[in-house]
């Protein structure tokens, strides 16, 4: 007996389509094919059986390594790049790595971000909107044909962007699970909160602070954007890293783990990626370190500051357009009772703030590069 199925969006949620193959094989139906255009798997009927399913991407031999094998994994089938392995042992201690997959998936999700993000910048519907709500304030009739050129293209826009939050949002929760990037959290002490706005652009200056806030018995917990929060233990000497990476390896988080770093904060994409590490160490042991070479610790300082330093001239020349172009356009007071007159204020501010922020990353860029040539 045959039996399909069809799973649009499988390939986007792997643990859950595993889960699924799992289950079938516990009710009697083995998977034999899977067609991935029309997303239809095939299911023969067999005996019951209690299977653990793997799916892997861009396998290049269908012939597995004798670690898996002797782990009790075998190929259930083969189509195209991807692999599905079947292990029956009730015990499983070794499950095959998924790099490829987390790579794939994150490629979908950064091309469909990209698409979505320019449809919708690129989009005429503010103008549009704007025109059909002058028209009904105004008194005058909105042609039909006018309001179906206005909810065909929005329609088309929310299905995009629904799309592309879709795949973004599974891809981040099966990258968590494969590249370990859990945060270790403090079960016991009392909570403490403290605000460090912008700190991801002096991140040398933020690792002296974490420390400093350690050695006097706070003990950082997890960051939510600006916000870090500490648990009150007793004064301990931790050593934090802040690290930022162009690019974040599979193995990334999970390597650093292994050699006893605890992870407290990570940003949201591997590209681009910043992230706090944090590791306990007695007074008379040697200061533990991402790297201990001095080439690869300076290569590390000189990526965040470029990154920082673009960042932060980006943002100064946006504001100053936006602060001119304000002042230009609106004849008025400089602070006054209108949108205009309460953006002006602000966007001086904010620039003012980031000339300040562009100085403090020369500043902590020199300060930090000095300290390691000593």
């Amino acid at each position: 007996m045959i039996e399909k199925k069809v799973k649009w969006l499988w390939s986007y949620n792997i643990e859950k389509t595993e889960q699924w193959l799992s289950k079938m094989a516990g009710e009697g139906w083995h998977l034999t094919s899977v067609n991935r255009w029309t997303r239809t798997f095939i299911f023969e009927k067999g005996e019951s059986k209690e299977v653990i399913y793997r799916i892997q991407y861009a396998s290049k031999t269908n012939t597995l390594p004798q670690t898996l094998q002797k782990a009790g994994w075998s190929v259930a089938l083969s189509n195209g790049k991807w692999l599905f392995l079947v292990n029956e042992e009730q015990t499983v201690r070794l499950y095959p790595t998924r790099d490829a997959l987390v790579k794939r998936n994150r490629t979908h999700a950064y091309v469909m971000s990209a698409i979505a993000t320019f449809y919708v910048s690129t989009s005429m519907l503010p103008i549009m909107l704007i025109s059909i709500i002058s028209s009904v304030q105004t008194g005058e009739e909105v042609p039909l044909e006018n309001l179906w050129l206005f909810i065909l293209p929005l329609t088309g826009i929310v299905a995009i962007a629904s799309f592309a939050i879709y795949v973004f949002r599974a891809y981040r929760r099966f990258e968590i699970n494969e590249m370990d990037v859990a945060i270790d959290s403090i079960p016991l002490g009392k909570k403490m909160r403290k605000f460090r706005g912008a700190w991801m652009y002096q991140l040398d200056d933020t690792r002296e602070w974490l420390e400093g806030l350690a050695k006097q018995g706070y003990e950082l917990e997890r960051v939510r954007a600006s916000i870090f929060t500490f648990r009150k233990t007793d004064p301990n000497h931790i050593k934090y890293e802040c690290m930022f990476e162009y690019k974040v390896q599979p193995s990334y988080f999970a390597t650093h783990k292994e050699m006893g770093w605890k992870l407290k904060y990570s940003s949201n994409m591997t590209l681009l990626n910043y992230s706090i590490w944090a590791k306990h160490y007695e007074e008379e042991e040697e200061i533990p370190r991402f790297s201990y070479d001095k080439q690869e610790q300076r290569q590390s300082i000189k990526r965040a500051f470029k990154m920082n330093l673009g960042m932060s001239i980006y943002l100064i020349l946006i504001l100053s357009f936006s602060f001119y172009m304000n002042i230009l356009i609106k004849d008025e007071y400089f602070v006054a009772w209108s949108y205009g007159g309460v953006m002006r204020p602000l966007l001086f501010l904010a620039l003012l703030y980031w000339i300040y922020k562009f100085g403090q990353i020369l500043i902590s860029y020199r300060k930090t590069i000095k300290a390691l040539e000593q």
